[in-house]
């Protein structure tokens, strides 16, 4: 069972979530491709694709499909400070399939 905030300022979302579980295996699995693959995002737009550089300035690109043909979302994640086991700063965009930006 997880509690989570959601804390909004300017253009920035802070997502605050508190797990029933030791702090590193928490940080590990969001942390690694292994991990996510099996919760991030909606049960109908699992993961399909994740490659991480897990370090200050290093790149999670990911995508997610949806449960028709064809629908799929891309992302790209840049890690901005990591302190383990304690938090992760990062911003999240949409991305296409080779990792570039889409506003």
């Amino acid at each position: 069972m997880s509690n989570q905030t959601v804390e909004t300022r300017d253009n920035e979302i802070i997502f605050t979530r508190t797990f029933q579980a030791p702090r590193e295996l928490a940080f590990e699995a969001y942390t690694t491709c292994e991990h996510l693959m099996n919760w991030w995002g909606p049960r109908e737009w699992p993961l399909s694709y994740c490659k991480m550089d897990f370090k200050p300035g290093g790149k999670w690109h990911y995508c997610m499909k949806g449960p028709n043909q064809g629908d799929e979302s891309w992302g790209l994640a840049i890690f901005k400070e990591i302190n383990k086991p304690e938090n992760i700063v990062y911003t999240d965009v949409f991305s296409d399939k080779d990792g570039t930006i889409q506003l």
